[in-house]
C-alpha cells in the first residue's frame, strides 16, 4: 500500500494534507525519514509513525457522524456537497448505513465493513431507528393506533411504528424500514408535513450529542458489538 493512501486510511487527512506531512519530514518507516508519498508499504511488517506516535494500521473504520442539512449521502455530487466532503480523506470505498435525505440531520453510519452494514439493514434483528420529527400542524394522536399497527405505503403494509409524542407540533417516530421519504410519506398520510428531521438513534445507538453538525468521530468497540 503506498503511504499517502495508509496515512489517510488511517485519518491523518485528505491525499493532499498527507503528503503535506510526508514533504515536512514527519513520517518515519522502520527507523528512517521517509519523503516519498509514493513509497510502498508492508502494512504487516513495516513499522509506522508520524510525530514519534507509531501508527497501527486499521482495516475497517466505522464513524458516526451528525450529518447537517444541504450534505448528500453521495459518492457523486449533484446539487449539493457530499457529506463525505467532512471526512478527512474521501475514502471510494466507504458507504453509508442508512441515507439521510439532504435536508435531514443526524445520525449517520459511515464504514467500509459490508458485514456490519448488512447486519443493521438487513439482520434477522429488527433495527428500529428513531427520528426527531417537527410538524407543521399539531400531530392528530387518533393517527397513533394506525402507526402502531403499520400503515400502508407502497403497495403493502409498513412494520409497526412506535409513536411517543413530545410536544403539540413534535413526535419521536421509530420505523423499522428505510424508504424512500418514509417519514415524510408517513406524516402525509396523517395529513401533516414534517418541518424538520433528525435522526437520534439506529437500534441502541444513540447520536453523540457533543457532536456538532458536520462533526464526526470513530465508533467505540462497545458501540459496534451493539450489532
Amino acid at each position: 500500500m503506498r503511504l499517502d493512501k495508509y496515512l489517510a486510511h488511517n485519518n491523518y487527512g485528505t491525499r493532499k494534507e498527507v503528503r503535506s506531512i510526508i514533504k515536512e519530514k514527519r513520517v518515519i518507516v522502520n527507523g528512517e525519514v521517509v519523503t516519498n508519498a509514493g513509497e510502498i508499504l508492508n502494512i504487516n511488517e513495516d513499522e509506522i509513525s508520524v510525530d514519534g506516535l507509531t501508527i497501527n494500521y486499521v482495516e475497517n473504520v466505522y464513524y458516526m457522524m451528525n450529518k447537517p442539512q444541504n450534505y448528500e449521502c453521495t459518492h457523486i455530487e449533484d446539487k449539493y456537497p457530499s457529506v463525505l466532503e467532512l471526512l478527512p480523506t474521501n475514502h471510494k470505498d466507504l458507504f453509508f448505513v442508512g441515507r439521510l435525505d439532504v435536508d435531514t440531520e443526524g445520525l449517520l453510519l459511515i464504514t467500509n465493513d459490508g458485514q456490519f452494514s448488512h447486519r443493521i439493514a438487513h439482520g434477522n434483528k429488527d433495527i428500529y431507528k428513531t427520528y426527531y420529527v417537527g410538524l407543521k400542524d399539531t400531530f392528530d394522536k387518533t393517527f397513533i393506533s394506525e402507526l402502531q399497527q403499520g400503515i400502508p405505503l407502497d403497495g403493502e403494509l409498513l412494520k409497526p411504528a412506535k409513536v411517543e409524542i413530545v410536544e403539540d407540533k413534535v413526535i419521536l417516530l421509530s420505523i423499522g424500514e428505510g424508504k424512500y421519504h418514509q417519514v415524510k410519506r408517513m406524516m402525509h398520510y396523517c395529513n401533516n408535513e414534517v418541518t424538520y428531521l433528525k435522526r437520534i438513534s439506529i437500534g441502541n445507538l444513540k447520536l453523540d450529542e457533543s457532536l456538532n453538525l458536520g462533526e464526526y468521530r470513530m465508533l467505540t468497540h462497545e458501540e459496534i458489538a451493539l450489532f
